[in-house]
């Protein structure tokens, strides 16, 4: 068939990191990565904050920050901090890319992009990506062609967090192999405009596996991989010949692009305490007294709870099968809002990340002096040396949904982590061994596509403003990125003007729940990695 416009393949890799890439491709060992990466144009590619999946992955769809669409985590966001509600793909579907090329006739394979759960109607096929009820399970859109491809992994999330490093590999392996099988023969079955894939595998060995390929790292243990090298190289590699084998399945003249959604990066056992910071500056106040017995109890018992989160992986039988009144206990005692005296704290944390977190001003307490505390917070976060960035709201986000965004973002160091106390044990880094950082990867190759450049830093926002270019069609006034350009020939850029559209409307934000049986499954894949 022949297009006015070049077809786009467009692969995500979860969690990629150039500090792994390079120095492999260096090496010789990631060839199809290097192919790309030495005829086309790179970027590192800037995350949204917080550099969470579920965020970046929806502000990659919708081409708008977390202000416009509503998603800042997996579970909803409210003023007093992480709310109870699994988001799912209700909270912003009819507003993404995959909608507005179905809209314009473009045919859609979406395959396992992350928060498309449930699947909706587009025009072609969509595959829903992580998190879902049951990973064993293909769920699709129509959905006879999931219950065609069949299980993509072996375990669920339960098994896995009781697996051998080896069976859990063995998992892996699974899952690149039979996805991998399952794109090729889409790919062959019909005509594709726009086919994107993200390959969550990349930040699945890294949350697992980090700490037996990092010396460094917190709870390091050394683990022997076939053929020499670490855990993390060997799929790296794996995922390299995957993409090889999905590009020579795609359209020889289509666009590439191959970006994540974030850095990976090893753990750390020192901690920042946001509140015990905030106490310190006459901001904060604890529930029961603070420091007294009251208070130190209700940390001891999160420190308890935490220890057999880590150690029981079995919990979440237990836990759903456990009385009402102990869930309900125990949610309070863990719950941020709990942990509050909303008679004396001025500001309050708010957790999002392992390197970001928020501060809110107890607006109800401090009334028309809420900039006279917001701004002392960010006045005393200018001394704190582990802060490498302090926002007001508003500099972060806009959009219908920016209100719900803490008052004030920290960004921490990656040497440090947002958590109670000033250090952790290193046996805590056993479950989930890395985590994000905000510089993830771009690289660009095909039609127009400058040879051999390096662009800097580009953002995620950027790139689905570039998608909606590269396919032909008007890039929406409320997208929040650019058009990279500056990745195309001119003479390209020149014969191929960028049209800007209508501003489009925000996304409605969550609003639909999940069944109970859904959100245990949904609930224990997040956990699992360390995102709950």
């Amino acid at each position: 068939m022949t297009r006015p416009y070049p077809a786009v393949v467009c692969v995500g890799l979860d969690g990629a990191t150039f500090d792994v890439i390079d120095p492999m491709v260096a090496a010789g060992r990631l060839p199809t990565l290097a192919k790309l990466l030495s005829g086309g144009t790179r970027a590192a590619l800037r995350s949204v904050i917080p550099p969470l999946s579920a965020p970046a992955w929806v502000s990659f769809m919708t081409g708008t920050n977390p202000g416009r669409h509503g998603v800042y985590h997996f579970r909803t966001l409210e003023r007093d901090g992480i709310g109870a509600t699994l988001v799912g793909s209700w909270a912003y579907k009819g507003t993404t890319i995959f909608d507005r090329a179905s809209a314009a006739g473009r045919r859609v394979l979406a395959f396992r992009v992350p928060m498309t759960y449930p699947a909706w109607p587009v025009n072609g096929t969509m595959i829903s990506g992580f998190p879902t009820p049951d990973p064993r399970t293909t769920y699709s859109e129509p959905p006879g062609v999931g219950a065609r491809i069949g299980p993509l992994v072996q375990m669920n999330a339960m098994r896995s967090m009781v697996s051998s490093v080896a069976d859990q590999a063995a998992n892996f392996d699974f899952y690149l192999e039979r996805s991998t099988d399952a794109i090729v023969e889409l790919l062959a079955a019909g005509d594709v405009d726009f086919f994107c894939y993200v390959n969550s595998v990349t930040d699945w060995i890294a949350h697992k596996f980090w700490r037996f390929s990092d010396p460094d790292a917190p709870a390091y243990e050394p683990y022997a991989v076939a053929g020499g090298g670490t855990l993390i190289e060997s799929f790296y590699e794996k995922v390299d010949d995957s993409l090889g084998r999905i590009l020579a399945a795609a359209p020889d003249d289509a666009l590439v692009v191959v970006l994540s959604d974030h850095g990976t990066g090893r753990r750390s056992t020192a901690r920042f305490d946001t509140a015990a910071w905030l106490e310190g500056l006459g901001l904060f106040a604890r529930a029961g007294g603070g420091r007294g017995p009251r208070g130190s109890g209700r940390r001891r018992l999160v420190a308890v709870l935490d220890w057999v989160k880590d150690v029981v992986p079995k919990k979440h039988w237990l836990w759903r099968h456990a009385p009402a009144l102990v869930r309900t206990r125990v949610a309070s005692v863990r719950s941020e809002k709990a942990a509050v005296d909303w008679s004396r704290a001025r500001a309050y944390p708010v957790k999002l990340d392992h390197h970001v977190e928020g501060v809110n001003v107890n607006r109800e307490l401090v009334g028309d002096r809420y900039e006279e505390v917001r701004d002392a917070v960010i006045a005393a976060a200018a001394f704190v040396p582990q802060l490498i960035g302090v926002h007001r709201r508003e500099d972060v986000y806009s959009g219908s949904h920016a209100d719900v965004a803490p008052d004030v973002i920290l960004e921490l160091d990656p040497a440090f982590e947002f958590g109670p106390g000033t250090s952790a044990p290193a046996s805590r880094m056993k479950r989930s061994s890395a985590t994000h950082r905000q510089d993830g990867i771009l690289a660009l190759a095909g039609p127009g596509v400058r040879e051999g450049v390096d662009l800097g830093h580009a953002s995620l926002l950027d790139v689905p403003a570039t998608l909606m270019w590269a396919l032909g069609l008007d890039v929406p006034a409320a997208m929040d990125g650019r058009v990279l350009s500056d990745a195309f020939d001119p003479d390209f850029v020149a014969a191929h003007p960028a049209r800007i559209g209508d501003a489009g409307v925000d996304s409605e934000g969550p609003a639909a729940v999940y069944t109970a049986d859904e959100e245990a499954g949904m609930a224990a894949h997040l956990e699992e990695l360390g995102y709950l």
